[in-house]
């Protein structure tokens, strides 16, 4: 085991590390309904999984935006369950119950990172669904698995079909959501680019006020992530993808134009089905949990 120099997400002090988790059990305590938290072995140490619903209802691995965690899919998991086991993984290297024991280097690491999950849950073939960094991740696994995907929702993913500069995101867009939602809660490149980033928040005030503070947290206490900035697929790559593939883009995305976005997406990957989300931003599912849940089970129904 690595020293705790080399353990990510690293906090800056035992407190600070206490604040969150405190933070974070908050926010699964209002978990909608009935789950079992499973610690998946993997290579680097185990995954934490939040997991709902049937045991004998199709998988589905759902995985989260940068630094949201495995509880962001609250206000979904009670629909997504009516038909799936789903599975909510804290994605290694962020702000979570997982632990990375070294730094993640490639998309390789990820890989085995997830069939590791995978294969510790008994999963032969499942689902994923991913937002953002989690999409980048779905597709990843589609790519480098294809034995083991059954079909993927993406909905709103950063790379896969055109970069946006994951860090610089992460620090100028995500960090000050959160720093006015926490404001809020205290008073009471490469390859493809011309999708075009644009300027303004990502994401809206969300609903979810128990993850809200824990995002508000998450930004107070600001642990250092190991994270990759997803790389932008080939066209090679994107076509070797053989898993029904649906992305969606909420109406609001400010981090691309959605409409561009879709089209580039489409051009770049013959096949894939594409939606926009009416009145969601870039967390299209907690914006509008309900018709997320029916576009994603109306589309793994028929994958």
């Amino acid at each position: 085991m690595a020293d705790n120099a080399e353990i990510f997400p690293r906090f800056r002090d035992e407190a600070g590390r206490a604040r969150y988790l405190a933070a974070y059990d908050d926010a699964l305590a209002a978990w909608p309904i009935p789950y079992t938290v499973i610690e998946a072995a993997t290579r680097f140490g185990p995954a934490h999984v939040v997991a709902s619903g049937p045991a004998d209802g199709p998988p589905l691995v759902l995985l989260p935006s940068l630094a949201a965690g495995a509880v962001v899919w609250r206000l979904n998991v009670a629909g997504l369950a009516r038909v799936f086991r789903t599975y909510a993984v804290d994605v290694i290297g962020q702000p979570g119950k997982t632990a990375a024991v070294r730094r993640l280097r490639d998309r390789a690491d990820y890989t085995g990172w997830l069939s590791d999950v995978m294969g510790s849950l008994n999963l032969a073939r499942a689902s994923i669904v991913g937002c953002s960094f989690g999409g980048f991740l779905a597709a990843n696994q589609a790519l480098a698995a294809p034995d083991h995907v059954r079909g993927v929702v993406l909905i709103s993913p950063v790379g896969v079909f055109a970069s946006q500069r994951l860090k610089l995101f992460y620090l100028m867009r995500v960090k000050a959501t959160a720093a006015r939602l926490a404001r809020r809660l205290s008073a009471r490149r490469s390859g493809p680019s011309h999708a075009g980033t644009r300027a303004g928040a990502v994401i809206a005030a969300p609903r979810d006020l128990s993850w809200a503070r824990l995002m508000a947290v998450t930004m107070a206490e600001r642990p250092k992530l190991s994270v990759i900035s997803p790389p932008v697929f080939g066209a090679a790559q994107l076509a070797a993808i053989r898993a029904p593939t649906l992305l969606l883009i909420g109406e609001r995305e400010q981090l691309y134009a959605p409409e561009v976005m879709l089209a580039l997406a489409r051009r770049r990957m013959p096949g894939l089905q594409t939606e926009i989300v009416p009145d969601a931003d870039h967390i299209a599912a907690m914006a509008q949990p309900d018709d997320v849940n029916d576009r994603i089970t109306r589309f793994l129904g028929t994958a």
